[in-house]
């Protein structure tokens, strides 16, 4: 285990208490130092719920080990009389795991009415992810019983927890799927259910596990054990829901079929049944992508990054809905590497030798992460509240789509990622998080018009974002950052670059990975007549441009050119 200021996951014991509170009926002892029971606080503050959280911690102290005392049975014993549960899971802390104490015998011990489950989620090991899924895939071969299946189709939703990324509203969004295809929901789990619910997740006809980071194990359990169809697609943008629903009515009518439960087969019914009045499109994307708003997403490039099942989501919703292009994307869950990266590695630009793999980014360091976004600097970052606070620094338009997530990221209002739904509130929020298409409208009205906009911090030092940035630029192009060159460096002061007519401006570039252009007089003074808030990416884009064309230097027939061909 490595100790960080941040991490994209949290310890062993946060994931035992994401499952214990998305239950009824069931509690969580931790077996801790004071100090560790800051899960409490979390989920407190983060959940919105009226509840209190379902977990206790039972305290171990520096005299307690001193003289022997152990408090974990008189814990268990006051939980039991007071919250009255069904199921007590005990875990031990990063801390206390330590000590290498017996907690199985202790438990034994405490004489609960309650069941009492220690569940060996060693932080060592594992972290948030791994340890709520196989706490629920425990869960789930533990008390999962032969059941008669139910008369009409039906389905479990496994993967909906406690402070799961818009969990709840995702629920919401498949309970209206569900229902207007006149599907049952057997169970719902671990979001809300007891252990007397798993019991019954055998009787479903299959079980949905839309998330790669949790359920999917327990619903391929119940497969294997039950012959339960599991359907593990996540339908996020429209036509990944449109082929979702094919794939469910499909999975349904061949289960009922081989169960001889179905006398008529499920059929799709009108898209608009999907829609919230009942008439229209359920999706307005599909429009709002034959826009003119739209247009100017085309050449517009983003990064995305987070767990595995919004990253993979975002990237495709982004390219194949929205029309945008990608610079690059990863995830923080390295075990799920290889699974994103074979999902997305026709998506990701591929470099000189024709391979995407420098595309893609495997780590759960968040400074490497801030440093690709620093070096790509695209127009839209999709990631964690981690990289919100790095584009944040990097002045880079930046929507959360993956936890670590912040309060503000866990809405009272319906805000779905999943389903017809879901695809309408991701493109709204791309479009007002990125305001890509009011920066060109800016650009046309004002950028000719003679308007003189006063720099903001001309001859101030550079702030940290302004360093990191021409740090990287420095590092990626071995040679000083073009910013730099910007109403401070002459033409005449780099002699091989000072021919600026079209030919010897290209002639005098080897290669377009060793150009670093720099700007004439007469294009310096039309970059300023661009509004001061989009100079700064007009001028990157420029360089970019510049760069890719392989001229050395930035004349004002270069940045007309270079407008016209990105379509500013």
């Amino acid at each position: 285990m490595r100790l960080a200021l941040w991490m994209y996951q949290g310890t062993a014991h946060h994931g035992v208490g994401r499952i214990a509170n998305s239950m009824r009926g069931v509690h969580a002892v931790f077996h801790a130092p004071q100090g560790d029971d800051y899960v409490n606080p979390i989920f407190t503050m983060l959940e919105r719920t009226p509840d209190f959280p379902r977990m206790t911690t039972s305290i171990v102290s520096g005299r307690d080990l001193a003289q022997g005392t152990v408090r974990l049975p008189e814990t268990l014993r006051a939980v039991d009389a007071q919250v009255h549960p069904d199921l007590i899971i005990v875990c031990a802390s990063c801390s206390t795991i330590l000590l290498q104490e017996d907690l199985e015998r202790m438990a034994r011990s405490a004489g609960t009415s309650a069941e009492v489950l220690v569940y060996d989620a060693n932080p060592y090991r594992m972290q948030e992810v791994r340890s709520a899924d196989g706490l629920l895939t425990t869960l789930v071969q533990r008390f999962a019983r032969p059941q008669a299946p139910l008369p009409t189709p039906s389905v479990n939703i496994l993967g909906p927890a406690s402070l799961g990324f818009h969990n709840r509203s995702d629920l919401i969004c498949l309970r209206r799927m569900l229902a207007t295809l006149g599907v049952q929901i057997n169970v719902v789990a671990p979001l809300g259910a007891s252990i007397h619910d798993l019991e019954r997740l055998p009787a479903a006809w299959a079980t949905i596990a839309p998330y790669r980071e949790l359920g999917q194990n327990a619903a391929r359990w119940l497969e294997d054990q039950f012959g339960i169809p599991a359907l593990t697609d996540a339908p996020i943008g429209v036509q990944p829901t449109l082929r979702w629903l094919r794939r469910l009515v499909e999975t349904l009518n061949e289960a009922g079929a081989r169960l001889q439960r179905l006398s008529t087969p499920l059929r799709l019914p009108p898209l608009t049944a999907f829609s919230l009045d009942g008439m229209s499109a359920p999706s307005s994307v599909p429009w709002f992508a034959r826009t003119a708003d739209m247009e100017s997403y085309s050449m517009k490039r983003a990064f995305v990054f987070g767990d595995a099942t919004h990253t993979v989501g975002m990237v495709k919703f982004l390219r194949d809905e929205l029309g945008m292009q990608i610079a690059g994307a990863g995830t923080y869950l390295e075990e799920e590497a290889e699974w994103v990266y074979q999902e997305l590695k026709e998506y990701l630009p591929p470099d000189d030798s024709g391979s995407p793999k420098s595309s893609f980014l495997a780590t759960d360091v968040f400074q490497h992460v801030a440093r690709r976004i620093a070096d790509l600097s695209p127009e839209l970052v999709c990631g964690t509240q981690m990289e919100r606070h790095a584009c944040r620094k990097l002045d880079i338009p930046c929507l959360v789509i993956a936890p670590p997530t912040h309060i503000e990221n866990h809405l009272l209002s319906y805000r779905p990622v999943l389903g017809f739904d879901g695809a309408d509130v991701l493109a709204d929020a791309v479009y007002t998080t990125a305001t890509l298409g009011m920066e060109k409208h800016l650009i046309d009205m004002f950028g000719d018009a003679g308007l003189d906009y006063d720099e903001p911090q001309t001859g101030e030092p550079r702030t940290e974002n302004q360093e990191l940035r021409v740090e990287n630029r420095a590092s990626a192009n071995g040679h000083p950052e073009a910013g730099v060159s910007v109403g401070a460096a002459e033409p005449s002061a780099a002699p091989s670059r000072s021919v600026v007519t079209e030919e010897s401006n290209r002639a005098t570039t080897p290669s377009s990975s060793t150009v670093h252009p720099v700007w004439t007089p007469d294009a310096q003074a039309m970059l300023k007549k661009i509004p001061f808030f989009v100079r700064g990416r007009v001028q990157k884009n420029v360089e970019r441009y510049a760069m890719q064309h392989g001229y050395a230097t930035i004349t004002a027939e270069v940045l007309v050119e270079a407008r016209e061909a990105l379509g500013g």
